[in-house]
């Protein structure tokens, strides 16, 4: 887990030096800070709630469950931009499913579910005070279960003590942003959060992966 959101934030950095590449001219150490300066004023930080609706077969495991979002926003240039987004859930499970593990067959409930993905937005209509985009995220969704890991000792930092499943993530969504004043900024969105969880061969393969987002954010 720990080398995914490493490989995620450097990938974010990255893309983010080149967002400022392409919006900072420079010609001295002075104005280089200035816009840097200028620059960061536009860097937004947004906290937000939503719920992860289940469809498909995740529907039989889980019920809809609240979740925190926590996102960063850089813009880049002709009306995009690109947000850094994390996102926290404690799953409403309804039912067991099934982990294959190299030793044995178990039954096991998720405890924790962590996202983080890279989402690229563009705005389609945007007035003084009122901007709707889309976007599409891409990164990964990490869910923690209540099956202890047998061969944990403690010793090496990325070992984990409980099972766990990663896989990819992909999320499209369309956002509504209304600004008052003092820049002060609301977000309803709404999308679509698709994770193979099978990708691992952990989880059962019917279990699906496929969640809707709705969720309301505001800018600090």
């Amino acid at each position: 887990m720990k080398n995914s959101i490493f490989i995620i934030t450097m990938l974010c950095f990255s893309i983010f030096a080149k967002a400022q590449n392409d919006t900072i001219s420079v010609y001295n150490s002075q104005q280089y800070f200035n816009k840097y300066q200028d620059y960061m004023q536009d860097v937004s930080f947004k906290l937000g709630v939503g719920m992860l609706i289940p469809q498909e077969g995740l529907k039989e495991y889980f019920g809809a469950s609240p979740m925190l979002d926590l996102t960063v926003n850089f813009p880049i240039k002709n009306r995009k931009s690109i947000d850094l987004t994390l996102q926290f859930a404690i799953p409403n499970q309804k039912d067991e499913f099934t982990y294959l593990r190299t030793i044995d067959t178990i039954q096991v409930k998720s405890t924790f579910m962590f996202n983080a993905f890279l989402k690229f937005k563009k705005d389609i209509i945007k007035t003084e005070k009122t901007t709707i985009n889309v976007g599409l995220g891409v990164g990964m969704s990490h869910v923690t279960t209540n099956a202890r890991n047998p061969f944990y000792e403690g010793k090496e930092e990325d070992e984990e003590k409980y099972e766990s499943i990663t896989a990819f993530l992909a999320s499209p969504a369309i956002e509504l942003v209304k600004t008052f004043k003092n820049n002060d900024e609301i977000t309803i969105g709404f999308g679509v959060q698709y994770s193979p969880y099978k990708i691992e061969g952990a989880v059962r393969e019917d279990i699906g992966g496929l969640f809707y987002v709705p969720k309301i954010a505001y800018r600090f």
